[in-house]
C-alpha cells in the first residue's frame, strides 16, 4: 500500500504493483487488467516476467462476464479462486503460463466501481488460504484507489497544461491587438 500510494505515473504504478505482489507473496505470476473504455474487455496493462512481456506484446485481453476468471471477477465484483486451476470451468489458460496450478482473480474496486482485476497465479495447488486472500483483496482495493488517484493526477495536469496554453494564446492575441492599436494611433 505504501509503495503504490506515492507513485503518480500510472504505467510505473501498475508494473511496480505486479512486481511487488509477485515477489512479496512468492507467486509464479501476477498480472493487472483494467476495464476498457467501452466496458467490454479487461485489458492486460502489466504482467510479471517473460510471460507478462509476451502477453502485453500480443495485446492480451479478456471479455468481461463469465468467459474467464478475470472477466467473472470484474462482472461480479468478487474474487474468484481456483485452488486447482485445471478444474475451474471459466478459467482461460494462457499458453505463456503452463506451470499454473492455482489462481485467483481479485477485483480492483475504487469509488464504488470495479476498474479492473489482478490475476495471481501459483505453481502450487491450493496455494491461497483465506488469510492471504483477504490481505490480497485489501491490497487490491488500495491499489485501485492509487490507480484512480494517478489517473486523476494525469488528467488534472493535462487540463492545467491546456488551460496554460489557452491563456498564453489569448494573452498573445491581446498584446498583438494592443500593439496594433498603438501603431494606428501613432
Amino acid at each position: 500500500g505504501r509503495a503504490t500510494t506515492s507513485i503518480l505515473d500510472p504505467n510505473l504504478l501498475l508494473q511496480q504493483a505486479v512486481d511487488l505482489i509477485k515477489d512479496r507473496f512468492d507467486l509464479y505470476y501476477a498480472g493487472l487488467f483494467l476495464v476498457s473504455g467501452d466496458r467490454e474487455w479487461a485489458v492486460l496493462q502489466a504482467g510479471t516476467g517473460e510471460a507478462g512481456k509476451a502477453m502485453l506484446a500480443r495485446g492480451h485481453r479478456l471479455e468481461l462476464g463469465s468467459s474467464s476468471m478475470i472477466g467473472w471477477s470484474i462482472a461480479n465484483a468478487q474474487a474468484r479462486i481456483a485452488q486447482v486451476a485445471s478444474e475451474d470451468e471459466v478459467r482461460v489458460t494462457a499458453p505463456e503460463l503452463p506451470e499454473t496450478r492455482s489462481e485467483a482473480a481479485l477485483p480492483l474496486r475504487s469509488r464504488g466501481q470495479v476498474i479492473g482485476a489482478i490475476s495471481i497465479q501459483s505453481e502450487r495447488p491450493n496455494a491461497f488460504d483465506q488469510t492471504s486472500l483477504s490481505m490480497l483483496q485489501l491490497m487490491a482495493d488500495q491499489l485501485a484507489v492509487a490507480i484512480d488517484n494517478a489517473r486523476l493526477y494525469v488528467e488534472s495536469q493535462q487540463a492545467l497544461e491546456a488551460e496554460r496554453r489557452a491563456y498564453l494564446a489569448r494573452t498573445q492575441v491581446d498584446w498583438q491587438t494592443w500593439l496594433k492599436s498603438r501603431r494606428e494611433l501613432s
